[in-house]
């Protein structure tokens, strides 16, 4: 059932302190060649309940917090409907990312879904049904076929073609993976073999769909305080430097975790600065069953927020 909720460590890693609270980041840092650059960076001083992933797009470690595995496959759930939107763009099924789409009549749970939706508006609101639609168009063959591009976690597109991202579906993957693709769909160039589990340091875009990378990259863009119905209680949306310009998506799903039925929630997505650019994943997985609010929104802003990146400062630059 769609509910009203869709909407590892590394042996190489060293560990370096969070900014002190009120204290404004972007102190200088001792330099490091790339030679001797970890492959991991751990956040000593950064609360995330879950997993949290933070990578330059000019290149360096990942850095890394949070009490969970970074390298745990779960479902997608919402965050699917960025390569998801690529594929269909590319495919030739949505031409116009502004054509609508006839609302079938079925009334959702949520009742912005109940009306007509285009590319733009199904991404930016999460419509399930406009994706499903999609979903059946472009089949299971190609749609099996650019996530094994992406290297999209383990590409596999079982059960009926509009769930298989759903409610415990087939396709999987990790906080790791993420930020691989993630990296891809915002550095430029042409692809090139992939630089491992945490991105690698090859400078490679995706091998598929690069004509309509600028157009999903567009249709991404929202503001942090989009999200400030999702923090959960007692949390706000960071302030923002008033150049910043932000691109995320959220997602939510049921899973089963080793105490029975709980959630995952998601936050994935960029931030670019005048003088630099991040890619980011945040995700928890909880004993708590789905709910609208995201501990993974919540708790990623708080990170960017903490560590100086949502004010376009960061203590290592």
């Amino acid at each position: 059932m769609i509910g009203p909720w869709v909407l590892g460590a590394c042996s190489r890693a060293s560990v370096v302190p969070a900014p002190e609270a009120g204290v404004e980041a972007g102190a200088p840092t001792p330099a490091v060649s790339e030679s001797e650059t970890p492959d991991v960076v751990l956040l000593e001083g950064v609360e995330h309940p879950g997993c949290f992933l933070l990578r330059s797009l000019d290149g360096g470690p990942v850095r890394q917090a949070g009490a969970q595995p970074c390298d745990e496959r779960t479902t997608p759930a919402s965050t699917f409907k960025i390569p998801h939107a690529l594929i269909a763009l590319d495919t030739g099924v949505v031409v116009d990312v502004d054509a609508q789409v006839e609302w079938d009549g079925k009334k959702r749970w949520n009742p912005v879904w109940d009306q007509p939706h285009s590319l733009r508006t199904a991404i930016y609101e999460s419509v399930v049904w406009f994706f499903q639609g999609t979903a059946r168009q472009i089949g299971r063959e190609r749609m099996r076929q650019y996530l094994e591009a992406f290297e999209y976690g383990n590409a596999r597109v079982e059960e009926p073609i509009d769930m298989f991202w759903l409610d415990g579906g087939s396709l999987e993957i990790s906080p790791e993976e993420q930020l691989r693709f993630l990296t891809r769909l915002y550095r430029e160039g042409p692809a090139t073999p992939s630089g491992g589990a945490s991105g690698g340091a090859a400078r490679e875009g995706l091998p598929r769909g690069q004509e309509h990378v600028p157009m999903l990259r567009e249709l991404l863009i929202r503001p942090p305080s989009s999200f400030a119905g999702r923090m959960p209680d007692g949390m706000t949306v960071p302030d923002a430097h008033p150049e910043l310009v932000f691109s995320a998506k959220t997602g939510t799903d049921a899973v089963t975790t080793p105490h029975g039925e709980g959630s995952v929630t998601w936050l994935v997505g960029h931030v670019a600065c005048p003088d630099r650019a991040h890619v980011f994943v945040s995700r928890v997985i909880s004993e708590e069953e789905p709910q609208s609010d995201s501990p993974a929104a919540g708790h990623g802003l708080a990170a960017l927020d903490q560590l100086g990146v949502l004010r376009c400062k960061t203590p290592w630059r």
